[in-house]
């Protein structure tokens, strides 16, 4: 009898589990006719957003995912043919410029999507082995009390005692408890495995993170950056230089045709390092963009081997 009710248990949260997959579904393609009606760009972002789901969902199912894929190719191809000119106007390249920028904010938008998606998923991971961690201690207990040694049941209860933040340095305690993070079995283990100097920095560099991102799983967060040796991020004393360097090649490679000529103050940045647009005529929009450092790089190795 008990087994007949398990199996007709299993089998409700099996239909349920596959009308919220189907209802998902239905939202997913509501969302694609949405934005053809718009006349928008169809991209994963965009179609989560409207959707109200993730994107790791819709590349979690391949059917979605091949379904979206299509529609992009089938849009891509839509944009492609643009009016053949024998000398290309001001008109015709304004609208590759464009396109090519709308190109670039949509996967800059996946890209910051898929970053946060996946700094929570870290967090969720390194939670999920404090847990598993205090489960064992948990049973450990529980060992204890049932199953009593013969030589001293005090002696015994007494060595698997929960470990406790006494041996921490007070003032790393002290900072966690200004910044509401919990100190857990997990993250105490690994404090006490690095000297206080190092946890302060990671600290620190966790405080700097948190004050420019949402942070979901605080004590998962910062015991990462502590396993990683994190430091904050010290703003340079005399950037000037660093600037310097970069005007002066960045003119030098405008002159020697390298890259196209566009002005400094248009140009788009990776954190604070300039992208350059670097001649490239196998490509169908004529150049690609680089951070300047490693175009650089690129500009020599040419050299080497000519």
């Amino acid at each position: 009898m008990a087994r007949g009710n398990r199996e007709k248990q299993t089998e409700t949260l099996r239909q349920a589990q596959q009308q919220r997959k189907e209802q998902k579904r239905q939202q997913v393609f509501e969302a694609v006719r949405t934005l053809q009606q718009q006349g928008k760009t169809i991209t994963f972002a965009a179609i989560a957003r409207v959707a109200q789901v993730s994107i790791s969902y819709l590349y979690k199912w391949p059917e979605v995912k091949d379904y979206i894929q299509s529609l992009r190719e089938e849009q891509s191809h839509q944009l492609a043919p643009l009016p053949q000119e024998a000398e290309p106007g001001p008109y015709s390249l304004k609208t590759l410029h464009e396109v090519a920028r709308k190109r670039i904010k949509e996967l800059e938008a996946e890209i910051q999507e898929l970053k946060r998606q996946n700094e929570l998923y870290r967090g969720h991971v390194a939670e999920i082995f404090e847990l598993r961690d205090e489960v064992e201690r948990l049973r450990e207990l529980l060992r204890q009390f049932t199953e009593p040694r013969p030589t001293s049941k005090v002696v015994a209860l007494q060595a698997v005692a929960p470990s406790t933040a006494s041996d921490i340095d007070p003032d790393i305690v002290q900072k966690l408890e200004t910044l509401g993070v919990k100190l857990g079995v997990r993250l105490q283990r690994e404090i006490k495995q690095h000297k206080p100097e190092k946890v302060m920095l990671a600290i620190e560099a966790f405080e700097q993170y948190r004050s420019q991102h949402v942070v979901e799983n605080p004590a998962g967060c910062l015991l990462q950056m502590i396993r990683d040796g994190a430091e904050p991020n010290v703003p340079l004393e005399a950037p000037v230089p660093e600037m310097d360097e970069f005007d002066r090649w960045y003119a030098e490679a405008i002159a020697q045709g390298f890259c196209l000529d566009i002005p400094r103050r248009y140009l788009s940045t990776m954190g604070t390092e300039p992208l350059v647009k670097v001649v490239d005529k196998s490509r169908s929009e004529g150049y690609q963009v680089m951070p300047w450092r490693e175009a650089r790089e690129y500009q020599k190795s040419l050299r080497r081997g000519r």
